[in-house]
Formats: C-alpha cells, structure tokens, sequence
C-alpha cells in the first residue's frame, strides 16, 4: 500500500482573505457587541471600499463561526418572553412607535434581535398594516376561505372564466366590496347639488380675484383649477417659493441649504416671527445668512441686477422657514391623538374606518363641495356612533375632557378624508385638479418630488443616485472624492466592477482590461481589503479633450423671466447632452431645456436645422459642423 501522501486537490481559491482580520472582528463583534451589518459598514468607512466589495452578513457570522466567537445575543428564555411582551402591549397601548419600542427596551437593558422582536410582534397580532387599507373585520374571514377553497371552487373559477370568453354574465370579473362602497350610484338630486355648489365657487372665486380679496392660485386647490398663467401677485410678499428660487438662481439642493441654514440662524437668535423681531434683528439674520452663504452673496451683491426683487425672493423663503417653525410646534400627530382621547391604535383605526363608511355611504367629495352645515352632520354622525369618541368629548364627574379633544378629531377626521380622496384616486373616481410633478412657476419644481425614503435600501438607493449624478456634473461624492477627469490614469474593470482612482494617490494596483483574465469570477477580480492585490502597474495618462465652442440662439417659444439675450457664446466641455444642456443654460438659472437644434449652414446660405435628441445625433452633427457649431434651444423655466 502507497503511504504517500495524497496532495491536495487544486480548487477554487479563497475568496477573501481572513488571515488579518481576526482581532479586529474579535473588538467588533464580541466586545463592542456589533452587529455583522454594522461591521461591514465599519470596514466599508475605515478601508475606503464598497460593501459590495466585502462579504455579506452570512459570511461574516460564518467566519465568526469558524473562529469560536460566541454569539453576541442570547436567545430568550419562556419566561424572559413573557416579561417583554407584556412590555411591548404596554408601549404599543400608550401609542408608541416601533422605533421607540425597540429603543425603550434597549434602554431598560433587553438586547432583542430584529428577528425575535418582529417574531413577537407578528404572533400578538401588533401589526396594523397587515391588511392594506381600511378593510372590516369579515375581510379576513373571507380570505381564509379562498385559502381553504378545494377543487371545486378552482372549477368554478374555471367555468366563469370561460363563460367570459362567450360573453355570459355569469363570466363577469366581480370588483372587490371596498370598490363597490367607493362606486355607490350617486342620487340624481345630489349630483344637480354637486354641481351647482361647484359653480357657485367657481364664480365667487373669479369675484375675489378681480376685486383683490384672495391670492392668486398658482396651482390647483380642492376642486378648484389654478389661476391664469402669469398672473401677478397682490403683495411682494406673495410671491411663490418657486418665483423666488428662480430670482435666486437656486436649484433644490440649495434650497434646501439654504433654509436649514436660516433654521440654525433663528433658533440662535430666538426668532419665531418676523413681526416680532426687534429693530435691526430680521436684517441681521438676513445679512448674517448672506455672508454664510457663497451663492447668495454673489446673487445679492450691489453690482447684481434686480436687486430688489432677489432681496424680497430671500425675505419670502426665511418668512416660510420661521412659519414652518411655528406650525412644527403646534402638531399634533395620530399617536398623540390617540393618547388623549385615550385610544389605542386597533381603536383609533376602527374608529376611522367607521367615518371611512359614512363617506362612501354618503359619496363624499370634500368639505369644500358638500360645504360646512352638511359636514359638520356627518362629523357628528361619526362622533355618535363610537362610543369612546362620545366619552372623550363628554365631560362626567370622573373625566373632564381634554381641551384638545377636538382638535384630536379633527386630526383623525382629516387622515380619514385624506385616505378616502387617495383610495378614490387609485381606482379613478376620483379626477385630479394638478397632476403630481406639474410645473406651476419659472423655477425647478417642488423641492420634493415625493416621499423621502424610510428604509435602509431606499436610503441607499438614493445615496447611489446621487453619487451617479455628481459624477456625470463633475461634483465631488460623499466621500469627498472627484470623478474621473480625461488627463487622469484609469483602469477599468469588465463588468459592473469600474474603479476610479484620484490622480494624487500613488499608482493603481488594478489590473489593466488587456491583461484581465476574462475565465475567472469577476468577484475575484476586485481587489479590496480582504484580497491581495496584483503587482503594481502604471497606465499612462491622456491627453484631455479640448471644449468645443459653440453659438447659441434662443428659440421663439422660450418661455424665461428676464431679459435673456437672443444670442450668446457657450463651449462644450465634452460632447456629451449633459454638456450641451449646461452651455445652453448658462444664462438663465434654473432653466431646463425642452428642444434643442443643431444648425447647418448650407453653401447656398440656406440652414438646415437637425433636432438633437442623444448623444450619437449630437456627435454626427459636430462632425458636419466643423469648426463652427450653431445651435437653437426652446428653455422654460429659470431667471435670466
């Protein structure tokens, strides 16, 4: 027999390596008692790599497994569940938030996995967005039945599914009982009411509006369309949020720079109103923004025209900022309201879905519409059928009500009304007076297009989105790093894998594409901090591409506030759209590009005008341009 000993088989090798990271993972995770998430966040700041670059959780708890490290959480014992259930009843009970739960039980020393408190509070029935909506109690009995459904109801759905292919009404899709509560016929004497109450405030608001007694409506408002495009404002200090970005030549961004900044000002100085500021205090704030602020000092400086209306376009916004300070004081939210009419939320959403009833019942369009007599009987309705609303607007010799008990109906009447409007709108009852994203002033739109994200993924989502873009304008990233310019060194990577190094770090190690092995795992191929990278090589720089100048001429149908001139001299920093569109907005701030021609002069002395859509289009016609590019651009929006 052969005592040799076998060699060992060549494999696939390692794909990270592990030999150096054990002390460190050992602080981390047991004694610093870190999650895997949390250490490979850790990792991606202190090595300057992605966590795409990294292992994922699983294999970082593999590793910690293979180590010996002891687990950083204990499970739970029976009775140790018990303790912390009933404290969560109690949380949930006073109203308080997931996200303060799981804090509070941090806090009085409860080390609970994610896992073992979403377990929790699924099985106690704590989770109220389980069914979408507002939906009966009866709903869940019926999909438990659907779920139950043996043969014969899969033939029944196949025998009304054929009777719809012939045209029988037995085949006829059956719409959802929450559709059915939403599309109640309306009776022919309340649609005559409907429309009569529409034109009347159709007609009383063109009256204020002739005679001064309202402001004018830049978008639409309840059932109400918006004024007449370039209608002007009553007062200076009407002017729209969106006119005075544009007089400032402010994008979103800075915008929003620009009232947190003024946020910090006030709560410095104790501002909460402009009409109660002391002598030389509201200016001071002002000034003091200015000087903070690059951009605003260059937009307001004395040599700068229209001064006048870009120092009441500032005046507006930090007027805005102290009144969204004073309404944030006086918020109420649902769970506060539920704490002081003394409901939890399984009631609170109960009660609300009653009045959600009595609006379908009643084909409720807006308080505006049905007017205030009508909706104050259907708000008293509510209030009569639910018994916990009566008691705690009721006083008794053992409950004196809480003088915001009103206001805390009114806060739930209004969260009702606006999820009925929404459900309406889903299913297209329900028409919209401005549709979402609509331009309604010269500037950029409204500062959010929609709802922040609430998750990590969204949020990171968002982070990726804009590293992308500050690439493609030539903006540093978070990390405070620059883009790639053309006269530095890069080595590209196949793949989703590209790398970019700054031209003041030392050499690449990255592998060149000529020299990549294309066989192997791309994941392999990305050096980060737990593989070793291949010898140093240098990648010779290039030339940088030269700017390309170029006329510009303001087409007809342009729509800008200012004097824009006619035609003005812009250079293409590469010939790419994006670089088209910054020269062709260079000068009106704010101004987006809506059609954009490349004009070829013809031997003749005839043009010819070529619209440009892409960037191919936009690279053939500066071939046939030579030397002498000419282009006509439609802009809207934006202050020239």
């Amino acid at each position: 027999m052969d005592d040799t000993p076998r060699a060992k088989k060549v494999g696939r090798p390692p794909k990270y390596d592990w030999s150096d990271k054990r002390d460190i993972c050992y602080k981390l995770y047991v004694e610093e008692q870190k999650t895997a998430a949390d250490i490979a966040r850790y990792f991606a700041d202190h090595f300057n790599v992605t966590e795409k670059d990294l292992p994922c959780r699983k294999g970082f708890l593999r590793q910690f497994q293979l180590w010996g490290f002891a687990p950083n959480k204990k499970k739970l014992t029976p009775e140790e569940q018990d303790t912390v259930l009933a404290r969560i009843k109690e949380l949930w009970q006073n109203n308080v938030s997931q996200k303060d739960i799981k804090q509070t039980l941090a806090e009085e020393g409860w080390e609970l996995r994610n896992y073992d408190f979403s377990k929790l509070w699924k099985q106690n029935g704590l989770r109220l967005r389980s069914d979408a909506g507002y939906k009966p109690s009866g709903d869940k009995e019926k999909q438990a039945r659907k779920r139950k459904r043996g043969s014969e109801g899969f033939m029944a759905e196949l025998e009304a599914a054929a009777g719809a292919q012939e045209g029988r009404p037995d085949g006829e899709p059956s719409t959802s009982n929450e559709a059915d509560e939403l599309a109640q016929p309306i009776a022919p004497e309340d649609a005559a009411h409907q429309m009569q109450r529409l034109y009347e405030l159709q007609v009383e608001s063109d009256q204020k509006l002739q005679s001064g007694k309202r402001r004018r409506r830049i978008r639409g408002w309840a059932h109400l369309p918006p004024d007449a495009p370039g209608t002007e404002p009553r007062y200076a200090s009407e002017t729209s949020l969106d006119e005075c970005k544009a007089f400032l030549h402010l994008s979103n961004e800075m915008y929003q720079t620009v009232r947190k900044d003024f946020q910090i000002v006030c709560e410095d100085r104790g501002i909460i109103k402009k009409t109660l500021c002391e002598d030389g205090i509201w200016e001071g704030s002002k000034q003091r923004l200015i000087r903070e602020n690059m951009h605003l000092s260059a937009m307001l400086h004395p040599l700068q025209p229209d001064l006048d209306k870009k120092a009441n376009a500032l005046d507006c916004i930090c007027a805005d900022v102290t009144k969204r300070m004073r309404v944030q004081q006086k918020t109420i939210t649902i769970a506060e309201a539920n704490n002081i009419l003394r409901i939890n939320p399984a009631e609170s959403k109960a009660i609300r879905r009653t009045l959600y009833e009595i609006f379908a019942s009643v084909d409720f369009q807006s308080r505006l519409v049905c007017g205030e007599e009508y909706f104050q009987g259907l708000r008293q309705r509510w209030i009569n059928e639910n018994q916990r609303l009566a008691q705690a607007l009721t006083p008794s010799s053992e409950y004196t009500p809480d003088p915001r008990a009103n206001k805390c109906v009114d806060i739930l009447c209004s969260d009702t009304m606006k999820r009925f409007r929404e459900d309406k709108l889903k299913r297209g009852l329900r028409k919209m007076v401005q549709p979402p994203g609509g331009k309604y002033g010269p500037g950029p739109g409204p500062a959010w297009a929609g709802t922040p994200p609430r998750t990590k993924v969204g949020k990171a989502q968002k982070a990726r989105e804009a590293q992308e873009q500050a690439v493609q304008q030539g903006q540093p990233n978070e990390l405070g790093r620059w883009p790639m310019q053309p006269g530095q060194p890069q080595a590209t990577l196949p793949g989703r894998y590209p790398t970019q190094v700054p031209q003041q770090l030392p050499p690449s190690n990255y592998p060149q594409q000529n020299d990549m092995d294309f066989d192997i795992d791309p994941a392999l191929a990305v050096p980060g901090p737990f593989i070793q990278p291949s010898p140093p090589q240098q990648t010779a720089p290039q030339p940088a591409q030269a700017s390309t100048p170029a006329y510009f001429r303001l087409a007809p149908g342009s729509q800008v506030v200012g004097n824009h001139p006619r035609m003005w001299l812009g250079k293409l920093a590469s010939a790419t759209m994006d670089s088209l569109h910054a020269a062709a907005t260079s000068k009106a701030g704010a101004a987006k590009v809506v059609k954009i021609s490349g004009v070829v002069k013809n031997e003749d002395g005839t043009e010819d005008s070529w619209l440009i859509e892409n960037q191919d289009e936009l690279e053939v016609y500066l071939v046939e341009a030579t030397e002498k590019a000419s282009f006509t651009v439609v802009l809207e929006g934006g202050y020239a």
